[in-house]
């Protein structure tokens, strides 16, 4: 488990240093990134049944995210003692309660941390200051890398940071789809591509809540904060990373019971592009293939291996049914008719279908 820490570390930090080819758009920091949670909204999404969001049940801060995904090689108790954890940080407690050593190095793991709890990613580790055992006994010791009452600020404030994206830009009464192109919407509007984060980024802060922090970063980011909105909307989605060819990564996300891979980074909007690209959304194995990106031996750092190839786990997109393809501009969407308006490459008007009426 030791070594994967370090291993997870090592590839994240050769993503930020490497960053990956962009795609149609070139997305740069000029791009607006001014705008706060709550009040940039989804203010490009245009419905012809919208409703008053105060009318729909507001969302709230989920610390128990989970993935169906994941969970088919992490077992329930590795869960139980990382949502033990969750709650133990969130009132600064420097105990919690794991069955194992193996739940409690889970639990503690970095990658886990930023991608499930960012806030806690590399601000808090599994170890004792005292000479005494982190783990004993079904109780495992927590160390703060900063003040306590630091931490809660952070954590409380990042709380606040996702209810605001969530209540700003969906529903409780959204489709999945409607709610994952709703977050890939914002994610491409308020987020910028900027090379610089690593240079930025001090020793102790973690990729992804520095990525929702500064509203910028490289796909390594994107991957990690559009998969963790999806979690926290109650979609089943990981960051998903490849290595040979290609280096890059983007968002496996698991939509009406079906894989997809969702490609935030190359959805970017660009500096003085009209319009939000839809071909990288909800794309099949064969889509995304054929987009340049091989799917050899892909690595998600959630699962202790890291490599998908040495676990049973499988990360299948079979259906293409939902893919836009070729410079598809997105317009706006109606969800009283279930249809997402669009423009192709000519500029032309479109209409896509994703759902009865």
């Amino acid at each position: 488990m030791k070594y994967k820490r370090v291993l997870c570390l090592v590839l994240a930090v050769s993503f930020l240093i490497s960053g990956c080819n962009k795609g149609k758009t070139e997305a740069t920091d000029k791009t607006d990134i001014s705008g706060v949670a709550g009040q940039t909204a989804a203010s490009d999404i245009t419905t012809s049944s919208q409703t008053e969001t105060t009318a729909s049940e507001p969302f709230e801060f989920n610390p128990h995210v989970y993935s169906g995904k994941i969970a088919e090689r992490i077992p329930q108790d590795y869960w139980d003692a990382f949502y033990n954890l969750c709650d133990a940080l969130r009132k600064g407690e420097d105990t919690f309660g794991c069955s194992s050593q193996e739940a409690y190095n889970w639990a503690t793991d970095v990658s886990v941390l930023c991608d499930l709890f960012p806030p806690a990613g590399a601000k808090i580790e599994g170890k004792s200051t005292d000479g005494s055992p982190a783990y004993e006994n079904g109780t495992g010791k927590i160390h703060y890398n900063m003040p306590v009452e630091d931490f809660l600020k952070r954590e409380s404030d990042f709380e606040v940071l996702i209810t605001d994206i969530l209540n700003s830009t969906i529903e409780k009464d959204d489709t999945e789809y409607e709610r994952a192109l709703k977050l890939y919407l914002y994610v491409a509007k308020n987020f910028a591509y900027d090379y610089s984060l690593i240079e930025n980024l001090s020793n102790d802060e973690n990729y992804v809540f520095a990525c929702f922090k500064e509203k910028k970063g490289q796909c390594v980011n994107f991957a990690s904060v559009y998969a963790y909105l999806l979690l926290q909307a109650g979609i089943d989605a990981v960051s998903y990373r490849i290595y040979e060819d290609l280096c890059h990564a983007w968002t496996y996300a698991v939509i009406d019971g079906k894989g997809y891979h969702i490609d935030t980074t190359w959805a970017l909007q660009a500096d003085g592009v009209d319009g939000i690209y839809l071909d990288y959304f909800m794309m099949s194995d064969k889509e995304r293939i054929a987009d340049g990106c091989t799917l050899t031996d892909p690595n998600v750092t959630l699962l202790p291996e890291c490599s998908v190839n040495k676990t049973n786990v499988k990360f299948d997109a079979k259906d293409g049914q939902y893919c836009i393809r070729d410079y598809c501009r997105f317009v706006s969407l109606d969800e009283e008719k279930k249809i997402v308006h669009y423009t192709d490459l000519y500029g032309e008007p479109k209409e896509f279908c994703y759902g009865e009426a």
